[in-house]
């Protein structure tokens, strides 16, 4: 999750929040980002419900669908420390 939570791709979310691209290749011209690129990271965001990827036509348009995040982990309850 950090991976897809990285500094370079919250500030993509923040792009896509503010300019609200119609297309990928609208999105590359605002973010400096290779089309290409930002199609593999949004596939990914996608996944895991962070964006929504609309398809109009020949374009497709990303959507932000969570922007505030919690992760939680914890450890195995059957743990026993070492002595």
């Amino acid at each position: 999750m950090a991976q897809i939570l990285n500094n370079d791709n919250r500030k993509l979310l923040e792009i896509i929040l503010e300019k609200k691209p119609g297309s990928l290749k609208e999105l590359a011209e605002v973010s400096g980002k290779k089309e290409s690129n930002l199609s593999r990271t949004l596939k990914t965001m996608n996944r895991y419900g962070i964006v929504e990827l609309i398809k109009n036509k020949r374009a497709i348009s990303p959507i932000v669908k969570a922007t505030d995040f919690k992760v939680e982990f914890g450890l195995n309850t059957h743990y026993q420390p070492i002595p």
